[in-house]
């Protein structure tokens, strides 16, 4: 029998195999617009994603700290744990990381130490947070940026996913799926087509993710078997596919035998893989230098990762104004073209002018990072709640974010250090200084092209010794290059990446494919085999088409996370809100159970029915007119609902202050609009003038609750404001009413107030 919610299956369905048909169909098309919407996302909501992403890990933090919260059990006082500590953890890194840690753990230092900027064809200069003074300083630097996309921004992301869940779910007896991680804050509602679409968006949004790393794991599987064996093409596109399939395959061998069989085994065997990879490297080359380094960069990480974490290259963004044409306050001719009118002369370069940062880094490292993390959180962490029953908050925490976090940073330590070294011993040895300031090498001065030794010393570097300049290779080859010093031992190593990428990969792709699973049939924990195996091979299509159909695949890989992610990016922010609803109402916290009644109606009650307060039908039902005409005089003078909404605040003659200011600003937006036009910059005061509005809207709203004792916050009202300002007021109106019995005139005469609601806060 296959139990399955064939509306959420449906609408995730199309969307996957939809954009996955799109991309075949229509290359080059679908390589463009993804583009596009990547720089147009990074340009606009880069703030958006640095400031939630410090905001979660603030939450998280918080959370452990107050111990009326850390002490929550995900389940009943006597369940125990499902798994030993030992495999928990296990599973937790497993799953989390992915095979990111092989591919950029050489790699991604290796580009912030050194650029070949004609091998790359990117800017990735500049990346020190703070100025440094020498090339020991800029190798730090280049490790701490590392850390930084591998730290607690991103394993925050999946707590924050899993204690919602967790709580949810063991504690308020919801159903296991990613619709129940809002039912503190919308209640039955995610019953419905809400909640529907939360499951669909959720599935999609892991699938892109997941398809990110399985483009980089194709990639350097490719690379490995290729070094292994020269019959092997390297970075073919048939044989990616192949691994794709292969790994597919495998993926779903791992869940039809079931997570304990399956996905266990693969997590454990690939945990040890890793961890006998790092400890080797670790006791058989410099031990000494790599047990300082990694303090070292421990110390920098948490020295500034404020500074970083909140860095989003503002003033190097100002390059963007003096080089294109269309912005902001300028007009369509834009500072550019109007300077170079008016003096009759051409601009300096402002990237060589002011020494700055490229504005590209943000784009293509930190804020895909965060996407990407983004993108990985709905599996990742419904998959730690489903593990972590009869687990503390608290132990979740910190076996689930701190502690696979300082592993990984090991991890990357160990690679990244023995990644720099090599490169220094090349640039010695082959005689090509480095412009360590800006940290470019010339690639021909050390005898490369092409990311080949060619020269005769690089090639005897390479073939006696296994030293190259790292800055000169493909990424893929990296890894695999700082194991070549290891004679006897280069097989092995080298073998052991191959399987730590391999299994890496299958886990977290078993994990996301199980809970996608679980997703679609309503939370059930173990779903028939067919519907795994549709998840699996989905997966796998998503990925092929869009590493194969595109000249750069991994780069649109890469596009589609981060754009994938923005809209997740909301609703983690709300999961924030019912978070804390959620441990409060596993508390009974007494102010929240005083104010855990919501509004007499609805938002989207006005497409419906008006209910009373007790959640019945009114007496007499409106009409479908009478409702609409409600909705109607919201848009059309939402001055006169929101002074009802003021009588029960405001003296009269704050009130007059407040109606009037109130209605100027929504004439100014109209008006402002309306001319928008003719000049850019009143397109920009409109849309001020809309803040403004939404705001007074929201913080008479915030009043309102805290008049009658009903659950939310600010954040809520901002955003139903800002998004739904029509609803929001019709709803703050008949709140008015339903109070104080009174009759408001809006159009719906038949609406019988509820009492139960004055009775109640009486």
């Amino acid at each position: 029998m296959v139990r399955i919610n064939w509306v959420v299956a449906l609408m995730a369905t199309t969307t996957l195999w939809g954009f996955t048909i799109g991309v075949l169909s229509r290359e080059e098309a679908a390589e463009e617009f993804f583009g596009k919407a990547t720089l147009w996302i990074s340009n606009n909501f880069t703030w958006f994603y640095t400031l939630t992403q410090n905001a979660w890990i603030f939450v998280v933090i918080f959370v452990l700290f107050r111990k009326r919260y850390a002490n929550i059990k995900l389940g009943q006082p006597d369940d125990r744990p499902d798994y030993s500590d030992l495999v928990w953890f296990t599973l937790i890194f497993t799953t989390g990381l992915g095979t990111g840690i092989f591919y950029f753990g050489v790699s991604e230092p290796m580009y912030y130490y050194r650029d070949d900027s004609k091998l790359l064809g990117t800017a990735t200069n500049y990346i020190a947070k703070i100025p440094f003074m020498n090339d020991d300083q800029r190798a730090n630097m280049a490790m701490f940026v590392t850390f930084l996309h591998w730290g607690l921004h991103g394993w925050a992301t999946y707590i924050l996913v899993a204690l919602t869940l967790g709580v949810v779910h063991y504690r308020l007896g919801r159903p296991l799926t990613l619709r129940s991680a809002f039912y503190p804050i919308v209640g039955d509602y995610v019953n419905g087509l809400f909640g529907d679409l939360i499951d669909s968006m959720s599935i999609a949004c892991t699938t892109f993710g997941l398809c990110t790393s399985l483009g980089l794991g194709a990639s350097s599987i490719n690379t490995i078997l290729h070094r292994m064996s020269a019959s092997i093409p390297d970075d073919d596109d048939n044989t990616k596919s192949a691994i794709i399939w292969g790994i597919t395959a495998l993926t779903t061998g791992a869940l039809v035998s079931g997570l304990h069989r399956g996905v266990i085994t693969f997590a454990i065997v690939a945990f040890s893989i890793l961890l006998a990879l790092i400890m080797i490297l670790f006791m058989l080359d410099n031990t000494w230098y790599l047990a300082n380094s990694f303090t070292q960069q421990i110390g920098t990480y948490l020295q500034y990762v404020i500074l970083g974490g909140f860095d989003n290259d503002a003033i190097a963004q100002l390059n963007i104004e003096f080089t294109q044409n269309d912005t902001h306050l300028w007009g369509a001719q834009g500072i550019k073209q109007l300077v170079e009118t008016a003096l009759n002369k051409t601009l300096a370069d402002p990237t060589t002018y002011y020494s700055s940062s490229p504005t590209s880094f943000m784009d293509t490292w930190t804020v895909f990072y965060w996407a990407w993390w983004i993108t990985w959180a709905p599996f990742v962490g419904m998959f730690y709640a489903k593990i972590s029953r009869g687990r503390t908050i608290r132990s979740l925490i910190l076996v689930g974010m701190f502690a696979p976090m300082f592993l990984g940073f090991f991890a990357i330590s160990v690679l990244g250090s023995l990644g720099i070294r090599m490169q220094r011993i090349a640039e010695l040895a082959l005689g090509a200084a480095p412009d360590w300031q800006k940290g470019v090498v010339n690639c021909g001065a050390l005898g490369y092209l092409e990311n080949t030794p060619v020269s005769a010393d690089a090639k005897k570097l390479a073939s006696e010794l296994g030293v190259y300049a790292l800055a000169c290779r493909k990424s893929t080859d990296r890894i695999l290059d700082i194991l070549e010093p290891y004679k006897n031992l280069t097989t092995l190593l080298q073998t052991l990446v191959l399987l730590g990428v391999i299994l890496f990969f299958v886990t977290s792709a078993d994990a996301g494919a199980f809970v996608d699973d679980m997703i679609a049939a309503n939370g059930m924990e173990n779903p028939p085999v067919l519907q795994k195996v549709w998840w699996s091979i989905t997966q796998g299509a998503t990925a092929q088409a869009l590493l194969s159909s595109t000249k750069n695949g991994l780069s649109t890989l890469q596009s589609v996370s981060i754009c994938a992610a923005l809209p997740y990016t909301f609703a983690l922010n709300y999961m924030c809100v019912a978070l804390f609803r959620a441990m409060d109402e596993t508390n009974e916290d007494p102010t929240y159970m005083k104010m855990r009644k919501g509004f007499s109606t609805s938002i989207v009650d006005v497409f419906e029915n008006f209910h009373k307060a007790d959640g019945t039908m009114a007496t007499k039902q409106a009409s479908t007119k009478d409702r609409l005409l409600l909705l109607l005089r919201t848009i059309l003078n939402p001055r006169r609902s929101l002074t009802t909404a003021g009588l029960e605040l405001f003296k009269p003659l704050r009130l007059s202050v407040l109606s009037f200011g109130y209605g100027l600003v929504y004439l100014l937006w109209i008006l402002l609009l309306a001319l928008s036009p003719l000049d850019k910059g009143t397109h920009t005061l409109a849309w001020l003038m809309y803040l403004i509005f939404t705001s007074i809207t929201a913080a008479v709203r915030y009043n309102l609750r805290k008049k009658w004792y009903i659950i939310g916050n600010l954040m809520d009202d901002f955003f139903v404001c800002f998004f739904f300002y029509p609803f929001a007021l019709a709803q703050m109106q008949l709140e008015v009413e339903s109070h104080t019995g009174r009759a408001v005139e809006h159009g719906r005469a038949n609406f019988v107030p509820a009492n139960t609601m004055k009775a109640a806060d009486d």
